[in-house]
């Protein structure tokens, strides 16, 4: 399967981090100054949790957008979503965008892209292997059924 991963999804790491480290603080200002309490240790835990979850989903590369295809499908992952596969037949129209990959595959059945955290040249790439490739095959299939 061909694949294009976008680069790194900045705000949805910076929140994780930020608020890990600012919990891991104020858990260890409230532990120096008095180490008896249960909140010193769960502001400590939480942070611990946030950083460990930030880790994974690095790790998992959860953070990052992707497109796959291959002749019979098309796969779309957001970050912190389910990957939407769509038949390569099944699909009326795509229109791509310097923002937005848009895809039209019948009664109530489509997705919107964001493709900002994606590069010039894998998004072009993409416009010559995939999108110009399913628009001539569909010109084809209509002239096909016009004769």
């Amino acid at each position: 399967m061909t694949t294009i991963t976008s680069k790194l999804h900045k705000k949805q790491r910076n929140y994780l981090l930020i608020f890990g480290f600012l919990y891991l603080i104020v858990g260890g200002i409230e532990y120096a100054l008095d180490s008896g309490s249960v909140l010193n240790w769960s502001y400590l835990i939480f942070g611990v949790v946030m950083l460990t979850v930030l880790a994974y989903q690095l790790y998992n590369k959860r953070l990052f957008s992707v497109i796959k295809w291959d002749s019979k499908k098309l796969i779309l992952k957001a970050p912190e979503q389910k990957p939407i596969v769509f038949d390569r037949k099944a699909i009326k129209s795509i229109k791509l965008t310097d923002k937005s990959l848009t895809i039209n595959a019948g009664l109530g059945s489509g997705e919107m892209m964001d493709l900002d955290y994606f590069k010039e040249e894998d998004l072009a790439f993409f416009n010559k292997e995939f999108v110009q490739e399913n628009s001539s095959r569909a010109e084809a299939y209509n002239f096909a059924e016009a004769s």
